[in-house]
This record gives structure tokens, sequence and C-alpha cells, in this order.
């Protein structure tokens, strides 16, 4: 069974999509050849190679935060929901299954960043280089299983109440560090950048103290790097750490089997709504027909109800405050009200899949009359509340407080970020749709309701540079604060003037094919469906 899994297993990887794991892969390479470089370095008295300690236990660490940055996505190829109801014992299935966990772009990655174990150890002869490469499968079995233990736990914890806003501060914390984390460094290096002073402070990569490589050694991080320097060395143990790897990466190995069959042998949850559905008050909102605002009191309603957006929501607020506390702490006060543009493109990023979150529901809209432009209105109104007018706020809001001299930049960012996500979000929405679990069998946080990633990498670029944009023209033309903030309202104008044209037009042309795809639950068929669809039938007139 564990081979036919491998071969089940390899095909998926052949004929499915190959864009994320590219993008994982490419990256993760290059950061692993880095750390190979640097182990060289090490091993002829360049640096010390303390800093491979320290780089092995960041690595081994993100197995561990890793999976909390996406907990609301099954990382497994092979979904455990395909093999329920199998003529097979669960915990013969589970224990098969687990075989196949080993197969991946993230434990190819860590094997190539563990080689650098290998490099370090080759001075100390032929011995020492057999036991770093015992030490390298050892670490990578221990980091593997731990990584899929945690991501276990996760997508059972977020079945939880609690799980939406965990799943969110998880996600945030990941976030902010992975894009303010570098603000620290960069203020020590510049640290009065602010005032126009560009006097760099050159650091230095000395030996780190021993103390402080025995913590990092002792670390289940850092026992493959003891057992290695210890076998180069000729000294410590080396059983030892080398036992404790084998030994709690089974442990963790057989967790994840119990729970793997556990989950196997429950029964499907119903979807069940957690209040019941009264007719409420209906929204008004000025200077817009009562369809529209029905559509905008429905996706208010929706982003604080339903789980997948209530994720996202919370986490596209929550990454941007974090983010300012990280650039507050660092002494870069001046760079805080970049934090409003910032908003507006997170907000952005988390809006870029609402049709396919709303799945099936959208034959209502089709057999509608009137109701597709409603919708899209709608869906840039409800936006512009919980994302747009607050981004702008927070940008001024914080310029007040910091008196910066990149006040109008930011502002001026933030207008114009702000339209371009209010407008580009429900055209992207319908151009690369991630079809997952339907909304209205969607129980808890942690199924898998679409990967969004290629939209996200596609609707960032494009915010990040209308919001650069007002900044870029005011520094041409060198003109007051006011000029900015024009060019920011100008090309917001441009954006919402634009886009929901074409935005309805496509969802007049691709909404059937569309709805097609959520049924089948697959956005390959969204393609063909469409091709098929626009030679048959005119679009529809709605």
């Amino acid at each position: 069974m564990t081979g036919t899994l491998f071969a089940l297993k390899l095909r998926l990887f052949r004929n499915g999509p190959h864009n994320e794991r590219a993008f994982s892969l490419v990256p993760g390479l290059v950061l692993a050849a880095l750390v190979i470089v640097a182990a060289s370095l090490a091993s002829r008295g360049l640096i010390g190679e303390g800093w491979i300690a320290v780089v092995l236990t960041v690595w081994g660490g993100m197995w561990l935060f890793g999976p909390l940055a996406q907990p609301r996505h099954d990382p497994s190829v092979i979904s455990r929901e395909w093999l329920r109801g199998y003529p097979v014992r669960p915990w013969r299935l589970a224990r098969a299954l687990s075989w196949t966990e080993l197969l991946g772009v993230g434990p190819l990655i860590t094997l190539a960043c563990l080689l650098s174990l290998v490099v370090l150890a080759a001075p100390g002869g032929p011995v020492a280089t057999a036991i770093a490469v015992v030490a390298v499968m050892a670490q990578l079995y221990l980091l593997v299983w731990a990584g899929k233990k945690v991501a276990a736990l996760a997508a059972r914890l977020l079945q939880t109440p609690a799980g939406t806003t965990l799943a969110a501060a998880q996600t945030a914390i990941m976030l902010a560090l992975s894009f303010a984390g570098w603000v620290p460094v960069a203020a020590w290096l510049l640290p009065r950048l602010g005032e126009g002073g560009t006097n760099l402070v050159t650091p230095t990569l000395g030996w780190l103290p021993a103390p402080m490589i025995d913590v990092l050694a002792a670390l289940p991080t850092g026992w493959g790097y003891g057992a290695t320097v210890a076998a180069r060395d000729g000294a410590g143990a080396i059983l030892l750490p080398l036992a404790a790897l084998l030994s709690v990466g089974a442990l963790l190995q057989l967790s994840w089997i119990a729970l793997t069959a556990r989950a196997l042998r429950r029964p499907l949850r119903q979807a069940r709504p957690r209040r019941p559905a009264v007719p409420g008050r209906q929204m008004s909102v000025p200077f817009a027909t009562s369809q529209v605002s029905a559509v905008v009191g429905r996706d208010l309603a929706t982003w604080l109800r339903d789980p997948a957006r209530g994720v996202e929501l919370r986490s596209a607020w929550l990454t941007p405050l974090l983010m300012a506390l990280i650039i507050a702490l660092s002494g870069w006060s001046w760079a805080l009200p970049l934090m409003g543009p910032a908003a507006a493109v997170f907000g952005a990023m988390v809006a870029i899949n609402t049709y396919a979150l709303d799945g099936t529901a959208l034959w209502l809209l089709l057999t509608t009359p009137g109701a597709l432009k409603a919708d899209v209105r709608g869906r840039m109104a409800a936006w512009a509340l919980l994302f747009g007018v607050p981004s702008i706020a927070l940008a001024a809001a914080l310029q007040a407080a910091t008196g910066s001299p990149l006040g109008a930049a930011a502002v001026g960012g933030a207008i114009a970020a702000a339209a371009a996500g209010c407008a580009l979000a429900p055209l992207l929405a319908l151009v690369m749709p991630a079809v997952g679990v339907d909304a209205r069998e969607r129980v808890y946080q942690g199924q898998q309701a679409g990967d969004a990633t290629g939209g996200q990498m596609t609707i960032f670029p494009a915010t990040l540079l209308a919001a650069v944009l007002p900044g870029g023209v005011g520094v041409v033309t060198g003109g007051p604060w006011w000029v900015t903030v024009l060019a920011a309202v100008s090309q917001a104008a441009a954006f919402l003037s634009i886009t929901p044209a074409l935005t309805l037009r496509l969802l007049q042309r691709r909404g059937t094919a569309l709805l097609d795809a959520m049924t089948a639950r697959d956005a390959a068929v969204l393609r063909s469906s469409a091709h098929k669809a626009e030679r048959r039938n005119p679009p529809i007139d709605n």
C-alpha cells in the first residue's frame, strides 16, 4: 500500500499545478546553497561555525512555525478525505500514508540545507563525513515529523470556537516578521536615516560565545550539528544525539499516525448554522441603490461569520498593527505612517478569492435580473468599509502622531492602494479563482477553502506599485504635499471608474463557467467550460 500511495503522490506532483511548488523550491534551494557556502567558509576559518548552528536552528524553527503561518490550509498532497471509507483498517492506512509525507518540496529544501553539516565534517575524514550523512538524515526525519505534528495539532485546534482568532494571530505574527523583521537590523545599520543621515554602521561577523553555541547544540534542532562537530573533532558523545533524533522522530511519526487514524474513523461532520437565520434590518448605503445596499450588508455579515473569511479579516488587520509595533520599537518612528498603505495592500490580498469562497451560491446572482452589477459594486463598497477607509485613516492618524516627512506619500499611497485593492480584488477573484470546499459545507477554519497564493502574488505588486506612484509623482515634481494627494486621488478615480466595468463584463461572460468550477470543485474546469459557453451562448444580460 505504501508503494501505491507513493506512486499516487508522484503522479499528483507530475500532473498537478506546479506554480506554488516552483515558487517555494527555487528560493528555498538558493537559501540552502547560501548555507552550504557559509559552511564552507566556516570550515576554512573565515567565519565562526557557530553561525551555522544559528541558521540551522532558525531553519528548524520554521518547520515548527511554518504550519502556523497558513493553518487553514491542508499541507498534505494526498488528502485523508479521499481515503475515508476505504475498506482498510485506519491504522494501516495512516501508517502507509505517513511515509508519503517525507516526499515533498519542504523536505527536499531542508535536505539541501542540512548538507552543510557534511561540509563541516569533511575536514575530519571519511568516518566523520559518514556520521554527518547519518546526522543529516536523522535531523531531517525529526524536523519533518515535528512540522507534520504541529500542522495536525493546529488543524485539530482550529475546529474549536477560538480557532479563528488563533489562526489569524499566528498568520499575522508570521507575516509581520516576514515583512518587518528586517527593520530592527536596518535601524541598527542606519540609525539616523529618518533625519537624512546615511552613515552606515559596519557590522562584523565574529565568533559567537561558546555557551551560546552549546545551548543551540542542546536544542532538538541542533542535535545533528552537535553530533557532526563531535565526530569531526573526535570528542564528545555522538550516538546520544543521533539516537535522540531517531527516537523523538519516531514518537512524532507514531503520534501523527494515531491522529490520522482517528480522523479516518470519525464520520464526516455536517455543516450547521451557528445562529438561526432571522430577517435582519436592511443596511442603507449613501448614494447606492437598495440592491447594492443589500449586497454590502450581506458581504459584511459574510466577512464576520464565514470561517475562512474571518481568518483573513483578522490577519489583515493584525499584521500592519504588529508591523507598526516592530517599527516603533526599532526607533524608525518616521516610517509608521507607511502602515496605512500596508494595511490596504494586505486587505487587497485577503479579498482576492471572494467569489470562490462564496461557492455555488453564485447561482443566485446568475438567475436574478440586475444582480451582477449590484454584486460587483456592493463587494467593492464592503471592502472599502472594511479595509479602504480605515487604512487611509490609519495613515493620517500615524502621520499626525509622528510628524513624519513621509506623511504626504503615506496618505497618498493609502488612497491609491485602497482604490487599487477595491477595484482589483473582485476582478482577480474572477480571473484567478481558487476553488475549495463549498461555503455551505465549511464547518471550521482548518478546512481547505482554496489556495489563493497565485492571486495574492499578483495583486501584491499591483497594489504596492499603486501605493508608490503618488509619492514618486511628488518627488519628481518637487511640489507641496497636496500634489501627491491630488495625484493619488486622480489615480484612484481612474481605477474606480474603469475596473468595475471590466469586472462586470467578465462576470457576465464567465459566470456560468465559474459556477461549473464551483460545482466540480476544480478551477481547471473554468477554462474549458468558459470556452464552450462563449461559443454556444451569448453573455448574460444582467
